[in-house]
């Protein structure tokens, strides 16, 4: 989900007290050992002057491997190699394995993905950083520094057990046949400053964005986000998918699908934003204004076929998995090639009037 798009430029380093009477449940939030290791190459300079890390600052040796990786990759790039081929999320030792191991993984070698072959072309400075990083304590200073910090933010963020629950429950009845595990823990706070996606739909940010005021100023709710996440786990067929290729002759909606790819969004992030959407207004974590907002401002509103399926979810029945409810939707015209500006204002008038 990428909805962190604009806080990450204009974060800023206020940390509101928040009542300690209200606590987040362990469900929503998570941590990583080894992402914080991967995300200090970029972010060095803030333990560049603790004790154990000062011999490193001085060492021209790893700076200079240090600033060729930094030039050339970013830490969400790095965290998204890791937990694409599957490293493992705590066990510093292992990340560093990984790492060094990088390119004897026939997966990771036999991508064809250039940002990846750009990282294998990386793997001798890449590991010797992370080496040196943990063989220095990193794992120690992550236990006793930062995580500590990190728990704080979690356990003081204001949501109760009670509404995740509700959460869970409205996911668990939409989901029909598919059945969703009741926990899924997949937002990272990391020791960052900034945010960014994985590509399994999680993703990673910086305990900052748990401030009330901040999330208010930016106009984020982390248990949408957290519903929305937790929706992409619904499966969509090939079908499906090939469906939506076809629609590429629509004129209309050709034209919005080319600008949601420029967020990275686009083709099923459209069913995701009408599910999540759907069970917020069902639950009252939405009002129809909210509704009606989400449609038209996320990504430049340009998920045209979000609106479209969010006024016929009610039709969904209780024994109908997503993906095919939307391939009815498909099979009897409501979704058509050539028809698609005019559902579209349809839909979004009928969300503005309030007349489902």
């Amino acid at each position: 989900m990428k909805k962190l798009y604009v806080c990450i430029l204009i974060l800023v380093g206020v940390i509101a007290s928040v009542s300690a009477e209200t606590r987040l449940s362990t469900r929503l939030f998570t941590t990583s050992r080894c992402f914080d290791l991967i995300a200090s190459l970029q972010y060095f300079d803030k333990i560049k002057d603790l004790p154990q890390f000062t011999h490193l600052a001085m060492d021209s040796a790893f700076i200079r491997q240090l600033r060729h990786v930094n030039d050339n990759v970013t830490a969400s790039k790095l965290c998204n190699l890791y937990s694409t081929f599957g490293g493992d999320k705590d066990n510093t030792d292992k990340c560093v394995t990984f790492f060094r191991e990088m390119v004897s993984n026939d997966s990771i070698t036999h991508t064809d993905a250039d940002w990846i072959k750009s990282i294998i072309g990386l793997q001798p400075e890449l590991a010797s950083c992370l080496a040196r990083l943990n063989d220095t304590g990193y794992s120690d200073y992550w236990d006793n520094e930062v995580k500590p910090l990190l728990d704080r933010y979690i356990n003081s963020y204001p949501v109760s057990d009670e509404m995740l629950d509700d959460i869970h429950d409205a996911m668990t009845e939409f989901s029909g046949p598919e059945i969703l595990p009741p926990t899924h823990s997949n937002i990272y706070i990391l020791n960052i400053d900034n945010a960014f996606n994985l590509s399994d739909e999680s993703f990673c940010c910086t305990p900052l964005l748990l401030d009330p005021e901040l999330e208010k100023k930016f106009r984020l709710d982390f248990l949408k986000v957290y519903t929305h996440e937790n929706l992409h786990r619904l499966s969509i067929s090939e079908e499906l998918m090939r469906r939506l290729d076809l629609l590429m002759s629509d004129d209309f909606y050709r034209e919005n699908e080319i600008k949601a790819k420029s967020y990275n969004e686009g083709r099923n992030e459209a069913f995701v934003v009408a599910a999540e959407v759907f069970i917020s207004h069902k639950i009252g974590r939405r009002d129809i204004k909210s509704v009606y907002d989400e449609f038209n401002e996320y990504v430049e509103g340009s998920l045209v076929l979000a609106p479209i399926i969010y006024v016929h979810l009610h039709k969904k029945r209780r024994d109908e998995s997503l993906n095919d409810f939307i391939l009815r939707l498909f099979d009897n015209g409501t979704i058509e090639a050539g028809q698609i500006e005019a559902e579209y204002y349809k839909a979004m008038l009928q969300i503005k009037t309030g007349k489902q």
